[in-house]
């Protein structure tokens, strides 16, 4: 809406999105870090839904499956995801030179032939694609120009068309402002004066305009090595919302399966530090029987500390997704499973709450495994702490199983996966009702306030069903008094209170008597 009409009397409707609400008691959302089509790099970026994603980062890629990941998150059942874009090698930008007109280098004037009275801020500009790799590279910008438009002005359209994915039309903008216009309007360009105009015109130049089209070139990307996805992962540590970590692409980071390995347990480790976020990854894609698997996790845990397990969950096999930039020859591709199983945590921890077990849901948007077990290779799976993917009648693809990687012979305490993403909640919910008494006088009123503050936290929890017990009392127990802060610990400023939680144990296995009795009948009973 030009700036003359909204001068004029009467009623005018305004377009915004709402604002986004950040919220860090939200154990449904899940950060993504692998290599994209486009985007910003090194930053979490929150996305709200796949179309948003599309706009920010671009299409999906032959050579990384983290926008396949992050498209079946949203397919089943994600709201809000954090990406953050690894690019590797140097941060290199396609380019091209769009000249507006020719300058008489004499007078320092613009020549008849060029737009003089349009007033240009550039005689040459650089048209820059807005975030680097090659991406960018043949990508076409379009420029035409009317030395007056309909609000009285010079004004220039342009017409943005990448190699892949949608077009972009940017109409009317204004030729003396027409950088900073790009820069509001535009996703994918911007405009960076080259050569600077001249300060007069000789005449006012044609009435309009049409350039060739710019292509642009030079953009250069390499694919993410150790570093960058320690940095992103570091990154995704320190975003408060992500409650779910997951590099779809870990399996192709250059260095093999120990650099691989070394990934696995500093992500591990970075959410054991935090104790509010799970990571959820794959097993080795080059390793698929059953022995096999199962010694590489035990590999695993021998080189990781002991707690680290319990902070990571494992599923397996891979799955076989549509595939449009397969065509009729290849129309499913295999990928990691971790965004879809994000997306099943994520539509099940809204649906039911965070205490619940993640399993026995459907997949949706997938269409096969990449690899078929028997039973006895999934209870194995299953067991051995590697959560496996079946296809189950009736039901497609589900989850069919719920635990952590934790080792089961150290005993049940962070084994189950409810029993870890409960935690997880309860922390994020009792950081925000303590972070604001961390200013108070440390004595026996802020011990007070602060068991009060838990206690309403954990009678929350046994309500919704996450605790075991028939009353309070049996389900949890808040101690925050002298026996907990001696006098050392109060002159130093510090608080600690002792909370003791008895979770609902989710239940794996049911067991049935079936017998016939003398009349002829069959008969179920539960052991």
């Amino acid at each position: 809406m030009g700036e003359a009409a909204t001068r004029l009397p009467g009623v005018r409707f305004e377009v915004r999105p709402p604002a986004t609400q950040v919220s860090p008691l939200r154990t449904d959302i899940a950060g993504f870090i692998g290599p994209t089509w486009r985007g910003p790099v090194n930053e979490a970026a929150r996305v709200e839904g796949w179309r948003a994603y599309q706009e920010l980062f671009g299409e999906l890629t032959h050579g990384a499956d983290t926008a396949y990941a992050v498209r079946g998150y949203f397919e089943n059942g994600g709201e809000v995801a954090y990406v953050v874009r690894l690019l590797g090698g140097p941060e290199i930008h396609a380019e091209g030179l769009w000249k507006v007109g020719e300058v008489d280098a004499v007078n320092d004037r613009w020549e008849p032939s060029a737009p003089g009275s349009a007033g240009f801020r550039a005689a040459v500009f650089r048209v820059v694609a807005t975030t680097p790799g090659n991406w960018a590279n043949d990508l076409k910008v379009r420029f035409r120009y009317r030395r007056r438009g309909p609000q009285g002005r010079a004004e220039v359209d342009i017409e943005v068309r990448p190699a892949r994915g949608a077009p972009e039309s940017l109409p009317g903008l204004p030729a003396a402002d027409l950088a900073e216009e790009v820069a509001k309007r535009s996703r994918l360009i911007r405009l960076v004066v080259a050569q600077p105009a001249p300060p007069s015109a000789a005449s006012p130049g044609p009435l309009a305009k049409v350039w060739d089209a710019v292509a642009l070139a030079g953009g250069v990307e390499a694919p993410p090595g150790r570093d960058d996805y320690d940095a992103g992962a570091r990154l995704l540590a320190e975003t408060r919302e992500v409650a779910l970590m997951a590099a779809p692409d870990l399996h192709v980071m250059p260095g093999g399966e120990t650099a691989r390995d070394d990934m696995i347990a500093l992500m591990a480790a970075l959410a054991e530090e935090k104790h509010d976020r799970q990571v959820v990854a794959e097993t080795p894609p080059g390793r698929s029987n059953v022995p096999a698997v199962l010694a590489w996790l035990g590999e695993l845990r021998a080189g990781l500390d002991e707690a680290f397990p319990r902070s990571l969950a494992f599923y397996h096999p891979r799955l076989a997704v549509p595939d449009p930039l397969g065509g009729l020859v290849a129309p499913l591709r295999e990928i990691s499973p971790v965004g879809h199983v994000a997306g099943v945590i994520s539509r099940l921890d809204r649906e039911r709450g965070a205490h619940h077990t993640p399993a026995n849901a459907e997949i949706y948007q997938a269409v096969d495994l990449a690899r078929r077990y028997g039973a006895e290779e999934q209870g194995a799976l299953a067991m051995g702490g590697i959560n496996p993917l079946l296809c189950a009648p009736g039901n497609g693809l589900v989850i069919w199983g719920g635990r952590t990687a934790h080792n089961p012979a150290l005993g049940s305490g962070g084994l189950f996966l409810a029993h870890r993403r409960l935690i997880h909640r309860l922390i994020r919910a009792i950081r925000r009702v303590a972070e604001p008494l961390v200013f108070e006088v440390n004595g026996p009123d802020l011990w007070l306030i602060l068991a009060r503050a838990i206690t309403s936290v954990l009678l929350e929890a046994w309500h919704a069903g996450a605790l075991k017990g028939d009353m309070p009392e049996q389900a949890f127990r808040v101690r925050c008094d002298e026996s907990t802060n001696p006098r050392e610990s109060e002159d130093a400023g510090e608080v600690l209170c002792e909370v003791l939680l008895a979770p609902a144990a989710p239940m794996e296995f049911i067991a049935l008597r079936i017998a016939i009795t003398r009349e002829g009948r069959l008969e179920a009973i539960e052991a």
